[in-house]
């Protein structure tokens, strides 16, 4: 019996630490240009969450090539993660890494500002809540 191999074609773990890989390093580096900008600009665009969450996508679906739910998954963590430190650094500033103590009290005032009762907190809320769906959607191909 004939058989034939492709040598060239990756695992589906392999996909998965490519997507991993790409995506974290992209994260890394949008979290801080975002959280950079916003603190120089001290104005909020909320499209730019709906556009992060779609570049986190497109970057794991680009270097993932997947079809199972683990690569939307991985996308919607790093797209949370990405706005939470983003947000971090906008309130205070880079300089937030070199005290690890100070994390949990810059969340808690992160989660205060993103939860509080007034609609501009609401619709900050659904657009990063958008654009974590919209890497949701972007990272597989379906």
């Amino acid at each position: 019996m004939f058989k034939v191999y492709n040598k060239q074609a990756i695992t589906r773990q392999e996909r998965f630490n490519n997507a991993l890989v790409a995506g974290i390093g992209a994260t890394a580096v949008i979290t801080v240009v975002y959280g950079w900008l916003s603190s120089l600009l001290q104005i909020e665009f909320s499209v730019v969450y709906l556009a992060i969450g779609y570049a986190i996508g497109w970057i794991i679906q680009k270097y993932g090539r997947g079809v199972q739910i683990q690569f939307s998954i991985l996308a919607a963590v790093l797209a949370t993660f990405c706005f939470l430190f983003g947000d971090k650094i906008e309130l205070f500033g880079l300089q937030l890494f070199m005290i690890p103590k100070a994390w949990p009290f810059a969340l808690q005032a992160v989660l205060g500002r993103l939860l509080a009762a007034d609609i501009h907190s609401l619709l900050s809320l659904a657009f990063r809540l958008g654009g974590i769906y919209f890497a949701y959607l972007k990272a597989r191909i379906v």
